[in-house]
C-alpha cells in the first residue's frame, strides 16, 4: 500500500477497526484502551500515515487559535510597547503551547460582535474590561470569553484577575510601616468605580485612613501609560508636595521608573528620601541600577495559567467561575527595605 496514498480508512481496514476508532485512538482519547492505541499509532508509523489537522479540525469545528484582545486605539502606542503587555502575552502564548494552541493577537477599542462569531479562534482572552462591559455580557453568550481583570457587579462574563485594592493597601502599609508619612501616589486616570486606576487609589485611601494620616491631594496626580508623562506626573507631585517621603506609582513599573529619574535630577535620594514602590514587577525593574520594589500580579507564575485554563474549559463547554489570583508584594531596595 502506496505510502503517499494511504488514508485513514486504509489504517481501519488494516488494525481491523472503524476510522472513528482509529481517529479516537491517535488523539490520545480516553475511550479506547491503550493496547489499541499502541497498535493503531504503531501501523500508523509503520505507513508514514500522518492525521490531517485541517480536515480534522473542520470536523471538530476547532480552530486551534486563540484570540487575545488588546483593548486599545489604533494609534496607542504606548500600550502596545508597555513591558507587562508584552510580558503578559508572553506568558499567554507559552501557555497556551501546553494545548497545542497557537495565539492571535487583536487591537480593538470597540467590540464587533458579528467578528467575535465567525468562527476565526475557538475563544477569546481580553486584557481588561474594555469600555464597554455591557456589551462583553453580550459577547459572552456567543463565544468562550475571559477577561483579565477585576470582578464587576454587573458581568456574566469570566474574569481572572488580581484584588487591586488589596495588592494597593498593602504597598502603601508597607511604606507607612517604614516610617514613611507624606505618601503620594501616581495612578491612572479613571471615570467609573471600577476600573483598576480607581480600585488602586481606593486602597492608596484605605491605607491612609488605618494608619491616620491625612488625604492631602497635591500629593495625588494623575497620568498615562508613556514614561514621559510619568515623568512629568512626579515633577509634579514634588513641586506640590516638597516634602514628599514615599512614592506609590500605581500605574505601572514603567511609571515608577520615570518617577526615580525625575527624582534624582531633583536632587532626592531614593531610598534615603524617598522611598518607591511601582505596581506590575516586570523583568526590567528587577535588573534596574536600584532593584524596584513592585507589587507582582503573578502573571508569570500563576496568572496565565489559570487564565488559559479557565478558557479551555469554556470551549469545552464546562462551566467556569471567575477567579481572583493572590498577588504580593516584592520587597527590593527602592523602598529602604529590601537588599535584593
Amino acid at each position: 500500500m502506496p505510502n503517499s496514498k494511504i488514508t485513514l480508512a486504509d489504517i481501519a481496514k488494516l488494525a481491523g477497526v472503524s476510522t472513528s476508532t482509529v481517529s479516537r485512538a491517535l488523539t490520545d482519547s480516553p475511550q479506547i484502551s491503550d493496547p489499541v492505541k499502541r497498535s493503531i499509532k504503531a501501523l500508523a508509523r509503520q505507513h508514514n500515515y500522518h492525521p490531517h489537522l485541517g480536515a480534522r479540525n473542520l470536523r471538530l469545528r476547532k480552530t486551534n487559535v486563540i484570540g487575545l484582545v488588546l483593548p486599545i486605539e489604533a494609534n496607542d502606542a504606548a500600550t502596545l510597547s508597555n513591558p507587562f503587555v508584552l510580558e503578559f502575552v508572553g506568558a499567554v502564548g507559552l501557555e497556551l503551547r501546553q494545548y497545542e494552541c497557537n495565539l492571535l493577537l487583536l487591537q480593538e477599542r470597540m467590540i464587533n460582535p458579528q467578528l467575535w462569531n465567525s468562527g476565526l479562534v475557538d475563544g477569546y482572552l481580553m486584557l481588561g474590561h474594555g469600555n464597554d462591559p455591557d456589551l462583553l455580557n453580550e459577547v459572552s453568550g456567543l463565544v468562550p470569553l475571559v477577561v483579565w481583570g477585576n470582578r464587576l457587579a454587573e458581568q456574566q462574563y469570566v474574569t481572572v484577575g488580581v484584588d487591586n485594592t488589596d495588592l494597593a493597601r498593602q504597598a502603601v502599609e508597607h511604606l507607612i510601616q517604614l516610617g514613611r508619612r507624606r505618601i503620594g501616589i501616581i495612578v491612572g486616570t479613571f471615570g467609573a468605580n471600577n476600573t483598576e486606576s480607581y480600585l488602586r487609589y481606593r486602597g492608596y485611601c484605605q491605607a491612609l485612613s488605618a494608619a491616620g494620616l491625612n488625604y492631602d491631594p497635591a500629593l495625588v496626580v494623575f497620568t498615562e501609560f508613556d514614561a514621559n508623562s510619568a515623568y512629568c506626573a512626579a515633577r509634579q507631585i514634588l513641586d506640590q508636595a516638597p516634602q514628599i517621603d514615599a512614592l506609590f506609582a500605581a500605574h505601572s513599573d514603567v511609571v515608577a521608573l520615570a518617577a526615580i529619574q525625575a527624582l534624582g535630577q531633583a536632587g532626592r535620594r531614593v531610598p534615603q528620601d524617598v522611598a518607591v514602590i511601582g505596581f506590575d514587577n516586570i523583568s526590567l525593574g528587577m535588573h534596574f541600577g536600584l532593584p524596584l520594589t513592585t507589587v507582582s500580579q503573578e502573571v508569570q507564575s500563576t496568572g496565565a495559567r489559570v487564565l488559559v485554563k479557565t478558557l479551555m474549559q469554556l470551549i469545552a463547554g464546562e462551566p467556569a467561575e471567575s477567579t481572583t489570583i493572590a498577588g504580593k508584594l516584592m520587597v527590593r531596595q527602592s523602598c529602604g527595605a529590601g537588599t535584593s
